[in-house]
């Protein structure tokens, strides 16, 4: 932004979820404002914003904009309000047509940075669908209503450039690479952000004129691309990175101060009613336990896995008695990080096994 300051700042969803700072989602809409504070301008729904439900989401919605501070655009092109009102809409799906229309959800949006106006629109795919519990609304099929989506920017706007947020991500087979697929059959998308499967691309996916470009997960990287505009109009990228981030970057101080207020509300408006804090240090560790990403790279088990499963167990005859559980289930999936050796605290532990 200091380099330049029409730098578009763009986020693919699953903005919630997997940290602590999701136990107070609904109340404080706490992801989502520090999008905004980080100068996020639009982003779009992913499978873990529905974690808490249509209710969930709809306060989430509800209490961000409430806080009057500064939120990203949000926009879907794919969500099929006129199925769901033909036939009758749900409490939930109620619940959520009110939130969307406060929040100000949109199916597109057109920002202008410098002398270029900029066409954004979201998209929630086949496989996001799949990993939410009981959706509560109906979605058009992703493709079809991308190509409806970009007709009408094409016929009402004045735009040079149309960018896709998608929340469908990229495979290694092409042939079920949604991402990839949306690319060759929507041709006029001139770039596409993609989220939902985790991946990293070190180089971007190219179909024709349309780039596919992918930061991995956990705000592990911030990618950043530059793209000049070709004498047919199309755009081609110049410049591609993504910068990792970690402890050689320096905190910024404002930032930080928010972070660290947002935590403290954990401790007293979730952690304190069991008689934890954030920081408190549960036990030391000397094991190495098996990286996450094992989880769902190697089919055999894993201590990960097991000291998760372990403590299911340990819970439930806490309960029931000695010698009752026969079996505790702990899906990699839900696994989302491991245990470092030295000292685990409570965050630890809840981020190992968030979901």
């Amino acid at each position: 932004k200091a380099e330049n300051p029409d730098t578009l700042i763009l986020d693919a969803g699953d903005f919630s979820m997997g940290t602590l700072a999701q136990v107070v989602f609904e109340e404080e809409a706490s992801e989502i404002r520090m999008l905004g504070n980080l100068g996020v301008e639009v982003t779009t729904l992913g499978n873990h914003e529905f974690d808490y439900r249509a209710k969930g989401l709809a306060n989430m919605m509800k209490h961000a904009v409430e806080s009057g501070d500064a939120l990203p655009e949000m926009v879907i092109s794919n969500v099929d309000w006129d199925a769901m009102n033909a036939a009758g809409l749900t409490e939930d799906q109620q619940m959520l047509i009110d939130a969307f229309a406060n929040f100000g959800v949109k199916e597109y949006v057109v920002l202008e940075k410098g002398d270029v106006k900029i066409a954004v629109t979201g998209l929630f795919g086949k496989d996001c669908l799949a990993c939410v519990v009981a959706p509560p609304l109906v979605f058009e099929d992703p493709v079809e209503a991308m190509k409806e989506t970009v007709a009408e920017i094409k016929a009402n706007e004045d735009v040079d450039m149309i960018v896709c947020v998608s929340h469908s991500g990229t495979w290694e087979d092409e042939e079920k690479s949604e991402d990839e697929i949306l690319a060759k059959s929507v041709p006029e998308l001139d770039l596409i952000i993609s989220g939902h499967t985790h991946t990293k691309l070190d180089e971007p996916i190219v179909h024709g004129d349309t780039y596919i470009v992918s930061a991995a997960e956990y705000g592990k990287y911030l990618g950043s691309l530059t793209m000049n505009q070709k004498t047919d109009g199309r755009w081609e990228l110049s410049d591609y990175e993504l910068i990792t981030v970690d402890t050689s970057i320096e905190p910024d101080e404002a930032t930080q101060d928010k972070v660290d207020a947002l935590m403290d509300m954990v401790d007293s408006k979730y952690l304190e009613q069991f008689g934890y804090t954030k920081d408190q240090v549960l036990c030391t560790n000397e094991i190495d336990f098996a990286p996450q990403s094992d989880t769902s790279e190697k089919h055999t088990e894993l201590n990960l896995g097991s000291v998760i499963a372990d403590a299911y167990t340990y819970a439930a005859e806490q309960i029931l008695g000695e010698d009752t559980v026969a079996m505790s289930v702990a899906p990699s999936g839900t696994i989302r990080d491991s245990y470092a050796k030295g000292n685990i605290t409570t965050e630890h532990v809840f981020n190992s096994f968030s979901l």
